[in-house]
Protein backbone atom coordinates (compact mmCIF):
# COMPACT_ATOMS: atom_id res chain seq x y z
CA UNK A 1 0.00 0.00 0.00
CA UNK A 2 2.68 2.05 0.47
CA UNK A 3 4.07 2.08 -2.89
CA UNK A 4 0.48 3.77 -3.78
CA UNK A 5 0.48 6.39 -1.57
CA UNK A 6 3.01 10.19 -2.10
CA UNK A 7 6.69 10.08 -0.77
CA UNK A 8 6.28 13.66 0.57
CA UNK A 9 10.33 13.31 0.91
CA UNK A 10 11.44 16.92 1.39
CA UNK A 11 15.41 17.04 0.26
CA UNK A 12 17.09 20.49 1.13
CA UNK A 13 20.54 19.88 -0.70
CA UNK A 14 18.88 18.71 -4.14
CA UNK A 15 19.86 21.13 -7.00
CA UNK A 16 15.99 21.85 -7.60
CA UNK A 17 15.07 22.49 -4.08
CA UNK A 18 17.57 25.41 -4.30
CA UNK A 19 16.38 26.58 -7.68
CA UNK A 20 13.22 26.55 -5.92
CA UNK A 21 14.00 28.61 -3.13
CA UNK A 22 16.20 31.16 -5.14
CA UNK A 23 13.16 31.45 -7.55
CA UNK A 24 11.01 32.25 -4.46
CA UNK A 25 12.78 34.73 -3.10
CA UNK A 26 13.01 36.46 -6.01
CA UNK A 27 9.75 36.70 -6.75
CA UNK A 28 8.62 37.79 -3.67
CA UNK A 29 9.90 41.31 -3.93
CA UNK A 30 8.29 41.49 -7.63
CA UNK A 31 4.70 39.96 -6.44
CA UNK A 32 4.83 42.19 -3.55
CA UNK A 33 5.47 45.51 -5.07
CA UNK A 34 2.55 44.66 -8.17
CA UNK A 35 0.38 43.74 -5.71
CA UNK A 36 0.83 47.25 -3.48
CA UNK A 37 1.11 49.08 -7.06
CA UNK A 38 -2.03 47.81 -8.39
CA UNK A 39 -4.48 47.56 -5.46
CA UNK A 40 -6.86 50.27 -4.84
CA UNK A 41 -8.10 48.92 -1.30
CA UNK A 42 -6.76 51.07 1.81
CA UNK A 43 -5.99 47.62 3.86
CA UNK A 44 -2.94 47.31 1.44
CA UNK A 45 -0.78 44.90 4.13
CA UNK A 46 -3.78 42.33 3.88
CA UNK A 47 -2.77 42.72 -0.39
CA UNK A 48 1.29 42.21 0.40
CA UNK A 49 -0.15 39.11 2.81
CA UNK A 50 -2.29 37.68 0.12
CA UNK A 51 0.67 37.87 -2.57
CA UNK A 52 3.29 36.24 -0.44
CA UNK A 53 0.75 33.47 0.68
CA UNK A 54 -0.23 33.10 -3.34
CA UNK A 55 4.28 32.56 -4.07
CA UNK A 56 5.00 30.22 -1.37
CA UNK A 57 1.48 27.93 -2.59
CA UNK A 58 3.58 28.36 -6.08
CA UNK A 59 6.36 27.37 -4.14
CA UNK A 60 5.55 24.32 -3.05
CA UNK A 61 3.24 23.42 -6.50
CA UNK A 62 6.55 23.67 -8.43
CA UNK A 63 8.69 21.55 -5.18
CA UNK A 64 5.63 18.96 -5.93
CA UNK A 65 5.46 18.53 -9.55
CA UNK A 66 8.91 19.00 -10.14
CA UNK A 67 11.04 17.81 -6.75
CA UNK A 68 10.71 14.76 -4.80
CA UNK A 69 7.85 16.42 -2.44
CA UNK A 70 4.86 13.94 -3.70
CA UNK A 71 6.87 11.59 -5.93
CA UNK A 72 9.97 9.35 -5.35
CA UNK A 73 12.30 10.50 -8.28
CA UNK A 74 12.20 13.84 -9.35
CA UNK A 75 10.75 15.31 -13.10
CA UNK A 76 13.01 13.57 -15.90
CA UNK A 77 15.59 16.07 -17.29
CA UNK A 78 15.28 18.71 -14.28
CA UNK A 79 17.95 21.02 -13.36
CA UNK A 80 18.04 23.45 -10.67
CA UNK A 81 18.29 26.74 -13.10
CA UNK A 82 15.28 25.69 -15.02
CA UNK A 83 13.31 25.46 -11.94
CA UNK A 84 14.72 28.66 -10.99
CA UNK A 85 13.59 30.67 -13.93
CA UNK A 86 10.14 28.53 -13.95
CA UNK A 87 10.00 29.49 -9.91
CA UNK A 88 10.30 33.30 -10.39
CA UNK A 89 7.71 33.79 -13.29
CA UNK A 90 5.25 30.50 -11.75
CA UNK A 91 5.75 32.22 -8.39
CA UNK A 92 5.73 35.84 -9.19
CA UNK A 93 2.24 35.10 -10.97
CA UNK A 94 0.49 33.18 -8.55
CA UNK A 95 1.21 35.99 -5.27
CA UNK A 96 -0.14 38.19 -7.89
CA UNK A 97 -2.88 36.34 -8.09
CA UNK A 98 -3.77 35.95 -4.75
CA UNK A 99 -3.38 39.66 -4.15
CA UNK A 100 -5.76 40.35 -6.67
CA UNK A 101 -8.07 38.09 -5.16
CA UNK A 102 -7.59 39.25 -1.69
CA UNK A 103 -8.24 42.40 -2.93
CA UNK A 104 -11.17 41.84 -4.51
CA UNK A 105 -12.53 40.27 -1.25
CA UNK A 106 -11.42 43.12 0.49
CA UNK A 107 -13.32 45.74 -1.22
CA UNK A 108 -16.68 43.40 -1.28
CA UNK A 109 -16.34 43.44 2.05
CA UNK A 110 -15.61 47.59 2.67
CA UNK A 111 -17.51 47.98 -0.64
CA UNK A 112 -18.92 51.67 0.91
CA UNK A 113 -15.57 52.79 0.98
CA UNK A 114 -14.93 51.97 -2.57
CA UNK A 115 -18.27 53.02 -4.42
CA UNK A 116 -18.13 55.56 -6.77
CA UNK A 117 -20.97 58.12 -6.77
CA UNK A 118 -22.09 60.35 -9.73
CA UNK A 119 -22.75 63.79 -8.98
CA UNK A 120 -25.47 65.22 -10.34
CA UNK A 121 -25.17 68.70 -10.94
Amino acid sequence: MNSLLPALNFNPGSGIFIGDICGLILALPIAMFFAFWLSSVKNWLAVVIGAFVGAVIGFFIILGWVGTLIFDTPLPDANGAAVFFGSVIFCAALGLAGAILIDLMVARANDRDYRRVAHEE
